[in-house]
């Protein structure tokens, strides 16, 4: 693949938003003030907040990206797919991790919304008119970008209930456990679709599940606690289904991609 210079000037955006994002969630994790109102500090925490443990997905997402930026030097293919969108979409997600950490949760909700909009647009751009035709385009651009749509709706599914529904001091309301549990069953929803109507995107569905599972860690609650694990499970299950089909000889849409 030769080097390209061809839309330097998106590609050098997308390299400062990108170490702009990382820094971002560096400091949110490890820098400020010890009670600041980190997204990812369970003192400040909702009923669907997971174990400090699960916000490593990003650790992955990042490793990846940083890939994706040199990979973008030597295939055209990024420019045509992304564009500018990853530039927006960064800039959003930063924008949500100041607007959170300085105690904005609804700007914080608003900015999120706009940057799971942008990361969409992307997602489904590579799944319907720029599929990977190499394994280098399957690891530095159709895989960070599953992992990433799955993980900024479930970081908008959680700050939706920071916002709305917090922890309270006396414990959940039967009302809060209700939306709780129904909120988990959505997500585990969610994953049929990354299934079935993503093409098997198999990333995207574990990541759904992992978030699952990092809620059973987390929760005390004995509703949420256990319904969150019999979900996590469901949807494990769930995504090996592509596995199956592929291992039975059965080609179907949801067998192709395995990695989003």
């Amino acid at each position: 693949m030769p080097f390209s210079h061809e839309h330097w000037p998106s590609k050098v955006a997308n390299i400062i938003v990108y170490l702009t994002l990382v820094s971002g969630n560096l400091y949110s994790v490890f820098g400020g003030h010890k009670d600041q109102d980190s997204p990812y500090d369970p003192v400040h925490a909702s009923y669907v907040t997971p174990a400090p443990f699960t916000f490593g997905v990003w650790t992955v997402i990042h490793f990846l990206f940083g890939g994706l930026m040199v990979f973008q030097w030597f295939s055209e293919k990024v420019h045509d797919a992304v564009g500018w969108h990853f530039v927006l979409a960064s800039l959003l997600t930063t924008a949500w991790l100041a607007l959170f950490t300085s105690g904005h949760a609804i700007l914080a909700l608003i900015a999120l919304f706009f940057a799971t909009g942008a990361v969409s647009y992307i997602y489904y751009r590579l799944k319907e008119d720029h599929s990977p035709d190499s394994l280098l385009e399957v690891i530095f651009l159709a895989l960070p970008f599953s992992l990433y749509h799955a993980w900024i709706f479930v970081l908008l599914f959680v700050n939706v209930f920071v916002a709305f529904s917090p922890e309270r001091e006396d414990g959940p309301s039967t009302f809060q456990i209700i939306l709780a549990v129904a909120g988990l069953a959505f997500v585990a929803s969610t994953v049929v679709g990354y299934i079935e109507y993503k093409k098997g995107d198999v990333a995207g569905a574990l990541v759904l599940s992992w978030y699952l599972f990092g809620v059973f860690a987390q929760q005390q609650n004995d509703v949420i606690h256990w319904s969150s694990l019999g979900f996590g499970i469901i949807a494990t299950l769930y995504t090996l289904k592509p596995f199956v089909l592929r291992v039975s000889g059965r080609h179907t849409p949801e067998t192709a991609p395995l990695l989003g």
